[in-house]
């Protein structure tokens, strides 16, 4: 037969959500309240669709609505079908434009503490396209295809990207207000607070480490032109967990400006033994050479990199 003249032997969906919603209620009149119809037209659409298959779906017992056999193996086969025509329908509602899809993939802290700030200008500047921010997990599990722009520690590269400096990486040591105070009232109890602190002065504080970075005490020290020495101390996976823990007062940690930055400015944190000093780290912005003139990646690229003066934070070291 000529698929012109082919006729699905379906019922209107009409018909099935009616069915659907009565099985689960076992009422029309509860049914009908959750689809917004009238109970005459759910008992309507009921009589329609076994009218439709000749066979009983439901017994009406005095009042009483009871699912025949013939009902329960409908419902068993209708419901994955409803449930599949729903995610279909779902799925191509939330269908990404690939001319106004902006897919970011960062490290997670970079992204929790430094980026969704200025993401949230963008948006703002340029509602025209969806911002969708996935977690830099892994860099060997990228898709190109799938990603369009990349924000990644320096170590990282990927065939066949274009790479643009976002910053050079810069790194405090960073604790809580109550922990210079405890601190404080130890070693110099007959100081008048506030007190003025050297960076000689971090022997006095337990050290926090970043179980990925063994050598950031040992490089802030030379850097500030101390002698290493011993740095045992509480480790820690990841840098917000280290950031939380510094937080809550258990020790002294080296932590990169722009992560440390918002709780700098709060004053949940505080950096009293000198200035940042730079590493030979930096945070790049990078994006598949195919996707180089993609109008999101460019207005994106731009605009970040264009934030020059917002990369550096404003806040007090002492």
């Amino acid at each position: 037969m000529s698929n012109a003249f082919m006729r699905r032997y379906i019922p209107s969906s009409t018909a099935l959500k009616c069915f659907e919603a009565s099985v689960r209620h076992l009422s029309f009149t509860k049914a009908a309240e959750e689809l917004h119809l009238t109970q005459s037209a759910v008992s309507r659409q009921i009589r329609n669709l076994e009218e439709f298959l000749s066979r009983d779906l439901f017994i009406r017992l005095n009042k009483r609505l009871v699912l025949t056999g013939t009902g329960a193996a409908y419902y068993k086969e209708v419901v994955p079908l409803l449930d599949g025509m729903e995610n279909a329908c779902l799925k191509m509602l939330h269908r990404e434009d690939e001319k106004t899809t902006l897919t970011i993939s960062a490290l997670p802290t970079l992204a929790s503490y430094w980026l969704m700030p200025r993401l949230a200008q963008f948006q703002l500047e340029h509602p025209q396209f969806q911002i969708k921010v996935r977690s830099l997990d892994d860099a060997a599990k990228i898709d190109p295809e799938s990603i369009d722009i990349i924000l990644h520690y320096g170590g990282d590269h990927w065939p066949r990207a274009m790479s643009h400096q976002l910053m050079r990486e810069k790194v405090l040591a960073v604790c809580s207000p109550a922990l210079l105070e405890r601190i404080a009232a130890v070693e110099y109890p007959d100081q008048v607070q506030p007190l003025s602190w050297s960076v000689q002065d971090v022997t006095l504080f337990p050290f926090l480490h970043l179980s990925s970075r063994i050598n950031a005490w040992p490089d802030w020290m030379v850097a500030q032109g101390l002698e290493s020495g011993s740095f045992a101390g509480a480790s820690f996976a990841h840098f917000h967990m280290l950031l939380e823990a510094a937080k809550n007062s258990m020790g002294i940690a080296i932590m990169p400006t722009m992560l440390a930055e918002k709780t700098l400015q709060t004053g949940e944190l505080v950096a009293p033994f000198g200035e940042p000093v730079e590493t030979p780290h930096e945070y790049l912005l990078s994006y598949p050479v195919d996707k180089a003139d993609l109008e999101q990646v460019v207005i994106f690229r731009d605009w970040l990199l264009g934030k020059s003066s917002d990369l550096t934070p404003s806040y007090k070291t002492n």
